[in-house]
């Protein structure tokens, strides 16, 4: 991602899977980072003033602090894996009680039936509360 498709509020991005261009409000606490950092070059994750860190650069920087937090290895059911983060991001929206459409504004997913698949494992406990409580 570019400086320039951070406007302060909204990140506009490409959903890598379907291609759809999105612009995602950024959560203030992402804001507040983003803003203290020092703008050198063209990109938010840099290699050098004119190049983005690799795709492979990010995975690996994410299996360090993967070790360092003690999360880490095939198999380990708290594992953290770059590929599961949006699925994370629609379970935690769900249980938030978003609705469908907007956790689709956010994941960029195509269909709902995708957001419905990915929301299955949304805490179930909390949605009976959420649903007896609104009637």
């Amino acid at each position: 991602m570019k400086w320039s498709d951070f406007d302060g509020e909204y990140m506009s991005v490409i959903q890598q899977k379907t291609g759809t261009p999105l612009t995602i409000y950024t959560p203030s606490r992402l804001q507040d980072y983003l803003v203290q950092l020092p703008k050198r070059g063209t990109f938010i994750l840099a290699r050098n003033l004119t190049q983005h860190l690799s795709k492979r650069a990010v995975q690996k920087s994410v299996e360090t602090v993967r070790e360092a937090i003690g999360v880490a290895g095939i198999g380990n059911p708290d594992r953290l894996v770059v590929h599961g983060w949006r699925y994370t991001a629609v379970t935690q929206l769900a249980d938030a009680g978003v609705s469908d459409s907007d956790i689709q504004a956010v994941s960029g997913h195509k269909t709902l039936a995708m957001i419905i698949k990915y929301r299955q494992k949304a805490n179930q406990k909390k949605a009976s509360k959420r649903a007896q409580i609104a009637r």
